[in-house]
């Protein structure tokens, strides 16, 4: 598809992904696009005005109005906006987001005649007997996905898309994995918990690695997918964005191993050691009624393999991947612990 001129709207602008994602497009096409990024309030979306062309709109994805209007003369739509939570508290908020706000927003792409939607889905939608073996996007989903709040409502948000599709939408779906690291065009730190995991097991903070393991893939490699399915992407199709799997103890291993690591000996968490963390920290958050950062499901998940296919991806795209020791590096760096003249 041709990318000579677009009007393009990004949901979920202000966040991690989507402020990387916003910051890309501006260095990567600079005048040839117009840039309109969907915001809850003026208020969230001020620090944008600075980038020049972009330009935000009140907007939310439980609104269908709002995402009517948002979309008008849009060429492009980039749903990068959803919510991830592991609690069990918050089924029914992944559901109202993720779902029913990704069936609003393809609404408004069928109503306005939007010419393509790239879709920000997640590995957590992709078939997986969590044994190792490697998944593909024609892997069918597992009956023990579906008892995992974030994993359902990011596989039925697929079907949303491709129910839109099925109605006449070019839609295309990106499936990234877990996602590390800062953008390269970031003048300020936009922190994702994946990213504090780094650092935390650099410092020597987590005394247990889970026993399973995960695909890893850098912020702009994320970013550089989201142009390449905008431009090369098929119809209808999913794309594994993945550079490695890696077992969690690996990924401590390797983390540690930099100068100046302070992470090393980590042992095994048991299985249900750490079920009894999670239901604890959920039992807490639902007296307190705070957000915590572990929960049942996050430690279900981390008892598996979970490993990712990213050939798609490379064939048809043309993606290539950082290394995630490129990736630790710069985090490690852009906190001031490891420096230039470390680098191998």
């Amino acid at each position: 598809m041709s990318v000579l001129r677009a009007n393009i709207l990004i949901t979920g602008g202000t966040g991690y992904l989507g402020s990387a994602l916003v910051r890309h497009l501006q260095h990567r096409l600079g005048n040839r696009i117009g840039i309109r990024v969907l915001v809850r309030n003026a208020a969230k979306g001020a620090h944008l005005q600075s980038l020049g062309s972009v330009e935000t709109v009140e907007g939310n994805l439980d609104d269908p109005a709002s995402l009517a209007l948002a979309t008008r003369n849009i060429d492009t739509v980039f749903h990068v906006a959803g919510l991830v939570s592991f609690e069990q508290l918050a089924y029914r908020k992944l559901y109202q987001t993720n779902v029913l706000g990704t069936r609003h927003l393809v609404d408004a792409c069928l109503i306005n005649k939007v010419r393509r939607l790239v879709h920000t889905s997640s590995t957590a939608a992709v078939g997986s007997l969590g044994n190792g073996s490697l998944s593909n996007e024609r892997a069918a989903f597992q009956d023990w996905q579906h008892r995992i709040g974030y994993s359902e409502s990011k596989y039925l948000a697929e079907l949303e898309v491709l129910r839109g599709v099925a109605e006449g939408l070019d839609a295309v779906m990106l499936n990234p994995s877990v996602v590390f690291g800062y953008d390269d065009y970031a003048e300020t730190l936009y922190e994702n918990a994946a990213s504090g995991l780094l650092l935390d097991v650099f410092k020597g903070k987590l005394p247990y690695h889970p026993p399973g393991g995960t695909g890893v893939v850098d912020v702009n490699d994320f970013v550089k997918a989201c142009t390449l399915a905008w431009e090369k992407g098929k119809t209808g199709e999913r794309y594994i964005i993945s550079a490695e799997n890696l077992s969690y103890r690996a990924m401590y291993e390797q983390v540690a191993g930099f100068p100046l690591g302070r992470g090393r000996g980590t042992g095994a968490l048991s299985k249900w050691l750490g079920r009894f963390f999670g239901l604890g920290a959920e039992l807490f958050g639902a007296i307190t009624r705070q957000t915590v950062p572990l929960a049942l499901d996050t430690v279900r998940l981390s008892e598996r393999l979970l490993y990712y296919d990213n050939q798609k991806s490379r064939t048809e795209l043309g993606m290539s991947y950082r290394p995630f020791a490129e990736t630790i590096k710069t985090v490690l760096h852009k906190h001031h612990l490891l420096y230039q003249s470390q680098f191998t």
